[in-house]
C-alpha cells in the first residue's frame, strides 16, 4: 500500500515529468485491470473497517476504481464487495471528500444493476431508511440511483435494463412524497431529526434529487401542490437548484393530456417569476432564467396561446424588460435568440392565417413595434451599449465586441422586417435616424482647411474634442448604413404592395432621397483630405464603402420596378434616371489609380449587381459613362503585379461583359484585346519555361487570366443559351489553345496545371450544349493523354501539398462527362479507359494512402460510372425478368473491383465518405436493383453485411447508425436466399467471434434476436438490442 500510495502521489504531482508520469500510468493501469486486485482492495477496506488502517483520499478513490472494474466485468465476490461498500458509505460518509462519496454511491448502484441476487425493492428500502436516519447520505444515494438505475448501459443485458426501469417507475410516487415532505420542512423541523446535516444543504440535495427524477421521467406525475411549493421556494430564495427543476419540467414537450394542468401551472408560474426579476440577481441565476425562457419559447408557444387566459402579453413584456436589463453579452444575445424564435413562430402562423381565419399579428403589434424602435436606438448608439455589457461571448478574429453587438441587433431587426406589416415603419424609422446623422456628417466640412502654402491641398484641423465628436458621428452613421444595407431589400421588395401606385411613389421618393444622401457622401470624399488620425481616415473610407453596400442592396428593387412599370413611361423614366445617376457616380471611381482600392471595389461591386439586373430594360451600352469605362478597361496596364488592381480589373470586365454579351460582334471586339496576354502565352508554350527572367511574370499573368476566364464562364451559368453562345464563340479559340497547352504544363507547374484543368472543367460544365462532339473528343483525348495511368500513379505517390489537386479536378471532369445524358457514343469510346484508370491507378493509390484528397471525387466518379453505365455490366431487360431468365453479368471483374473499392471505404474512419458511399449503394439499389443481382448476392452480400454489422458493434460510426441499419434491412429484404436469422447465425459462427464470445452467450443471442422483422422500425429495435447484448457479453467474456 505504501508503494501504491507513493505512485499515486507522484502521478498527481504537477512536478512529475511526463515520461515518468506515463510509466506510472502504465503501472497503475496494470494493477487496476489485474483480476486479483479486487481482493487486495477489499482487504484494505476491511482493515479500515477494523480501524487498523487510515487511507488517503487518493488511495481510497483508486481502490474504488479497482472494484468498479471488477463490478463492470463481472468477476470477484459481488456480495462481499456490496457489504463493504455499504458499510463504508454508512459509517464514513462525513469523513470522506465529496468526489469519493460520489464514486462510492455510483459503485453501490452499479452493483444493484449487475447483481441479480440483490432485490431491488430491498435496496430502495435501504435508501429510504438512510433518508430517515442520515438524510444527506440517503438523498445522495437516491439521486445517484435515479440517475444510473434506469440507464441503458452495457453493464447488463437489455432485459435487465428494462426490469430496472420498471422497478424505478414503481417507486416514483413514493420518492415524490419523500421530496415533498423534505421541501416543506423548515429549519426547526430538521433540527429535531437526529441528523447533523445543514438544513440548507439538505434542501439543495432534495432539489437535485427532484431535478434528476424529472429529467429521467417521460411523464410528469407531480402534484400541483408540489409545483406551487417549488415556485414559492424560488420566489423567496432564487435557488439555482429549484430553477433547474423548473427547467426540466419546461423541457417536457410531448406528454399525455392528463399532465397538462401541471405543465400549464408551471408555465404560468414562469411568467410570474419573470415579472419579479430585478437587477440584483447573480449572473448564474440570470443565465438559468434565460435557458428556461429559451426552452419555453422553443417548445410551448403554441401551447401557451391555447391555454385559456394565459398571460401572453405579460410574458412578452417581461421578456422585453429582461432583454434590455442584461449585463453580459451572452445573456443579451441569448435573449435576442429567444425573440427570433417568437418572430419565426408568429411569421409562420401569419402565413397560414388565410386558412385559419385568425390574425395573430395584431395581438403582438405593439410589443414588436416597441422592440424594433429599441433595436434601432441600440444600433444607433451601438458602441456605448456594447461597452456597457460584460464581455462573456467568444468573438471571431474579424470582429470587435461592438461589431458583434451591432450584428446581433441587425439580425433580429431584419427578421422583424420580414413581417410585411413592420417593414414600412422600420424603414421610415431608419431614414428618420439617418437624416440628422448625415447632416452631422456634412458639418465635418467645417473642420477642413486649405494649406496656406499649397491651396490645392486640404487637411483636417482637429482637436481631441473634435476628433471624439467625429468618431461618434462616423460610428453612428456606419452602423445605420450597415442596417440599411441589410434590411433595404426586404423592406423595398414587398410584392403585396408594390403594384399600388401610392406605395410605389412612397418607395421611389424614399429611395431617391436615400440615393441623393449617399451620392453626397461619395462626392465629399473626406478620405482624400489629409488627416492626422489614421483611425478617422479609415472610418471615412468605411462610410463610403457602407454607402455603396446600401445602394447595392436596392438593385433587386430597381429591377423589379423596371419590369413592373415597363408600360408606365413616367415611372419607368424616373427609375431610369435614378439608375443612370448611380452609374454615372460610380464609374469615375472604378480606376486602378483611385487613391483607395476599397472604395473602387465597392463602386465596382455595386455596378456588378446593378448592371446585370437592369441591362435588359435600359440602353446601358449607350451611356457615356459605360463607354468611358470600356475605354478605361482596354487602356489599363494590367501587367502591374498588384492583386488589388487585378481584382478591380476583373470586376470591371464582368460588369461590361454582362452588357456586351447581348451582341456577338461587341463581345468579340471586347474580349479579344482583354485576353491577348493569355493568348500570347498559350500560342508559345516553349517560351513559358525557357526564359527565367520573365517566367515569374508569365506565371502570374497565366494564372490571373486563366482564373479570370474561368470566372467569366461561371458568371453566365444562369444565363440563357444565346448569351452562352455569344461568350463561347468569343473565347472558343482560347479554349482550343488552352487544351493544346495542357501537355506542356503537366507535371511542371502544379498551380498553373490546376488552374488550366479547372478552366476545362468549367468549360465542359457550362458550354456542354455549345461544344461540338469533335471539340469534346479533342479535350478528352488531350486530358487522358496528360493524365495517363502511369502519370497518375507517379503524381499520387508525391507527398507534396496540392500536388493532387489537378487530378482531383480531372476526376470532376470525368464525373460530369459520364453523367451527361445523350453522350452515349463518346462515353462508350472512353469508358474502358476511365474504368482502367479507376481500378489500376486510383483505387490502389487510395488503398495505400486513404488521406489522399482525391478520394471524394474518386467515389463520386465511381457512383456516376455505375449508375449511368449499368447496362455495361448487366445486359438484361424487362423481358429477361418476365421470362424468368438468368441475367448474366458482363465485365464482371471490373464491377467487382468498383464495388470492392466502395466496400473498402466502410472500414475507414472518414465518416462523411462512409455516409456518402452508403447512400450511393442504396441509390444503386433504388434505381438499378443492386441488391437483387445474383453477383451481389453470391459474392458481395455476406461480406458487406458482416462489415457493416462489425462497424455497428464497434460503435465507430455512431453518426451513421440509422443509415447502416436501414442498409442492412434493404439488403436482407431484397435477398430471398438470406434473412436476418440466417445471417446472424453465420456471423456468430465466424472464427473471430468464437474467441470473444462463449457458446452459451452465442446461443442466447441467437435465441433472443433471430427474428426476421419485416418492417424497418421493428428491425431497428431488434438489431439495437442485439448490439447492446453482444457488447455486454463480450465485455463479460473479456474478463
Amino acid at each position: 500500500m505504501d508503494d501504491l500510495t507513493k505512485a499515486l502521489t507522484e502521478y498527481y504531482d504537477s512536478r512529475t515529468d511526463l515520461v515518468y508520469k506515463q510509466q506510472l500510468h502504465e503501472q497503475l493501469n496494470r494493477f487496476l485491470i489485474d483480476q486479483n486486485s479486487w481482493q487486495i482492495a477489499l482487504s484494505v477496506f476491511q482493515q479500515q473497517q477494523n480501524q487498523t488502517l487510515i487511507l488517503s483520499p487518493l488511495l481510497t478513490y483508486f481502490l474504488l476504481q479497482v472494484l468498479e472494474y471488477s463490478i463492470r466485468h463481472h468477476y470477484g465476490n459481488q456480495q462481499q464487495i456490496r457489504q463493504i461498500l455499504l458499510w463504508f458509505y454508512h459509517h464514513l460518509f462525513h469523513s470522506i471528500p465529496s468526489y469519493v462519496r460520489s464514486k462510492l454511491s455510483l459503485l453501490i448502484v452499479q452493483i444493484v444493476r449487475c447483481d441479480q441476487q440483490w432485490s431491488i425493492d430491498e435496496y430502495f428500502q435501504t435508501c429510504y431508511h438512510l433518508i430517515e436516519t442520515q438524510t444527506l447520505s440517503g438523498l445522495l444515494l437516491l439521486t445517484t440511483t435515479i440517475e444510473e438505475l434506469g440507464q441503458s448501459n452495457e453493464d447488463c443485458t437489455v432485459k435487465r435494463c428494462q426490469q430496472l426501469k420498471t422497478t424505478l417507475n414503481q417507486h416514483v410516487s413514493h420518492i415524490i412524497q419523500i421530496i415533498q415532505i423534505l421541501l416543506r420542512k423548515d429549519h426547526e423541523q430538521f433540527k429535531t431529526n437526529s441528523s447533523t446535516d445543514d438544513p440548507l444543504v439538505i434542501k439543495q440535495h432534495t432539489l437535485k434529487c427532484l431535478d434528476r427524477l424529472i429529467n429521467r421521467l417521460s411523464i410528469l406525475p407531480l402534484s400541483i401542490e408540489l409545483i406551487n411549493d417549488l415556485f414559492q421556494y424560488i420566489s423567496s430564495t432564487w435557488s439555482i437548484d429549484a430553477l433547474n427543476c423548473i427547467h426540466e419540467i419546461i423541457l417536457k414537450q410531448h406528454i399525455s393530456r392528463q399532465y397538462d394542468p401541471i405543465l400549464h401551472s408551471s408555465l404560468r408560474h414562469v411568467v410570474q417569476l419573470l415579472m419579479m426579476i430585478n437587477q440584483n440577481l447573480t449572473i448564474e441565476i440570470q443565465n438559468k432564467i434565460t435557458e428556461i425562457l429559451r426552452s419555453l419559447f422553443n417548445l410551448h408557444l403554441k401551447r401557451c396561446e391555447t391555454i385559456e387566459h394565459f398571460p401572453m402579453f405579460e410574458l412578452l413584456s417581461g421578456l422585453y424588460k429582461f432583454t434590455f436589463q442584461q449585463t453580459t453579452q451572452d445573456g443579451f444575445y441569448t435573449c435576442l435568440d429567444i425573440w427570433s424564435i417568437f418572430i419565426e413562430y408568429i411569421s409562420t402562423k401569419e402565413e397560414s392565417r388565410f386558412t385559419n381565419k385568425e390574425n395573430s399579428m395584431e395581438k403582438y403589434t405593439q410589443i414588436l413595434r416597441t422592440l424594433s424602435q429599441e433595436l434601432l436606438q441600440r444600433i444607433h448608439n451601438g458602441q456605448t451599449h456594447a461597452e456597457s455589457l460584460e464581455e462573456t461571448a467568444d468573438l471571431n478574429d474579424s470582429e470587435t465586441a461592438t461589431d458583434r453587438y451591432i450584428r446581433e441587433c441587425i439580425d433580429l431587426l431584419s427578421k422583424l422586417t420580414d413581417i410585411p406589416t413592420f417593414s414600412s415603419s422600420i424603414l421610415h424609422l431608419l431614414i428618420n435616424l439617418l437624416q440628422p446623422d448625415i447632416e452631422k456628417y456634412k458639418s465635418i466640412q467645417k473642420l477642413v482647411q486649405s494649406l496656406p502654402n499649397d491651396p490645392s491641398r486640404q487637411q483636417f484641423i482637429l482637436t481631441n474634442e473634435s476628433t471624439h465628436v467625429c468618431h461618434q458621428i462616423l460610428h453612428s452613421l456606419i452602423h445605420l448604413l450597415h442596417t440599411f444595407s441589410r434590411i433595404a431589400n426586404i423592406c423595398l421588395l414587398d410584392n403585396t404592395n408594390n403594384q399600388q401606385s401610392n406605395f410605389f411613389q412612397t418607395r421611389l421618393t424614399l429611395v431617391h432621397q436615400f440615393v441623393q444622401l449617399i451620392i453626397y457622401i461619395v462626392h465629399v470624399r473626406y478620405d482624400l483630405i489629409e488627416c492626422s488620425s489614421k483611425q478617422l481616415h479609415e472610418e471615412f473610407i468605411k462610410v463610403q464603402t457602407r454607402s455603396f453596400e446600401c445602394i447595392t442592396n436596392t438593385t433587386q428593387w430597381f429591377s423589379q420596378m423596371l419590369i413592373l412599370y415597363n408600360s408606365n413611361q413616367d415611372n419607368h423614366r424616373l427609375i431610369q434616371e435614378l439608375i443612370t445617376h448611380i452609374i454615372d457616380t460610380c464609374v469615375p471611381l472604378i480606376d486602378v489609380n483611385n487613391f483607395d482600392k476599397s472604395i473602387a471595389q465597392s463602386a465596382a461591386s455595386l455596378l456588378s449587381s446593378l448592371v446585370p439586373l437592369t441591362r435588359q430594360h435600359l440602353p446601358l451600352d449607350q451611356l457615356n459613362s459605360i463607354k468611358h469605362l470600356i475605354h478605361r478597361i482596354l487602356a489599363w496596364n494590367v501587367t502591374i503585379p498588384s492583386k488589388a488592381n487585378f481584382q478591380l480589373y476583373k470586376l470591371s470586365i464582368k460588369i461590361i461583359s454582362s452588357i456586351v454579351l447581348s451582341d456577338q460582334q461587341s463581345a468579340e471586339h471586347f474580349f479579344q484585346p482583354i485576353f491577348q496576354p493569355l493568348d500570347t502565352i498559350l500560342k508559345d508554350p516553349t517560351n513559358f519555361f525557357n526564359h527565367q527572367q520573365t517566367s515569374q511574370l508569365l506565371h502570374h499573368s497565366f494564372l490571373d487570366y486563366t482564373i479570370l476566364l474561368t470566372e467569366l464562364i461561371e458568371s453566365v451559368q444562369t444565363e440563357n443559351n444565346k448569351i452562352r453562345q455569344h461568350l463561347f464563340r468569343s473565347i472558343q479559340y482560347l479554349i482550343i489553345n488552352s487544351n493544346r497547352f495542357l501537355p506542356y504544363i503537366i507535371n511542371r507547374d502544379t498551380e498553373c496545371e490546376t488552374a488550366l484543368i479547372s478552366l476545362l472543367l468549367i468549360v465542359f460544365e457550362i458550354f456542354r450544349i455549345q461544344m461540338t462532339a469533335e471539340l469534346i473528343n479533342t479535350i478528352l483525348q488531350t486530358t487522358f493523354s496528360a493524365f495517363n495511368i502511369e502519370n497518375v500513379r507517379t503524381v499520387l505517390r508525391e507527398p507534396k501539398p496540392n500536388a493532387h489537386t489537378a487530378i482531383s479536378k480531372f476526376l470532376e471532369l470525368l464525373s460530369l462527362f459520364v453523367n451527361e445524358p445523350g453522350n452515349n457514343k463518346l462515353t462508350q469510346q472512353f469508358l474502358p479507359t476511365i474504368l482502367d484508370l479507376c481500378t489500376t491507378a486510383l483505387y490502389p493509390a487510395i488503398q495505400e494512402n486513404y488521406a489522399l484528397d482525391i478520394r471524394e471525387n474518386y467515389y463520386k466518379l465511381v457512383h456516376n460510372l455505375l449508375i449511368n453505365n449499368w447496362r455495361f455490366f448487366f445486359k438484361g431487360n424487362v423481358l429477361t425478368t418476365l421470362n424468368g431468365e438468368v441475367e448474366t453479368t458482363a465485365n464482371e471483374q471490373i464491377f467487382i473491383q468498383l464495388m470492392e473499392s466502395i466496400a473498402w471505404s466502410f472500414s475507414q474512419a472518414d465518416i462523411e465518405q462512409f455516409r456518402t458511399n452508403l447512400s450511393s449503394c442504396n441509390d444503386l439499389q433504388l434505381k438499378c436493383g443492386l441488391y437483387t443481382k445474383l453477383i451481389f448476392r453470391h459474392q458481395m452480400s455476406q461480406a458487406l453485411l458482416s462489415l457493416l454489422l462489425s462497424v455497428l458493434l464497434a460503435r465507430s460510426h455512431e453518426l451513421c447508425r440509422d443509415d447502416i441499419i436501414s442498409t442492412l434491412f434493404y439488403i436482407l429484404t431484397n435477398d430471398n436466399t438470406n434473412n436476418f436469422a440466417h445471417f446472424i447465425h453465420n456471423y456468430l459462427s465466424q472464427t473471430s467471434i468464437q474467441t470473444i464470445l462463449n457458446d452459451k452467450h452465442k446461443r442466447v443471442l441467437v435465441e433472443n434476436y433471430s427474428r426476421n422483422e419485416l418492417d424497418l422500425p421493428s428491425f431497428t429495435q431488434n438489431i439495437n438490442d442485439f448490439i447492446h447484448d453482444y457488447r455486454h457479453y463480450t465485455t463479460t467474456n473479456s474478463s
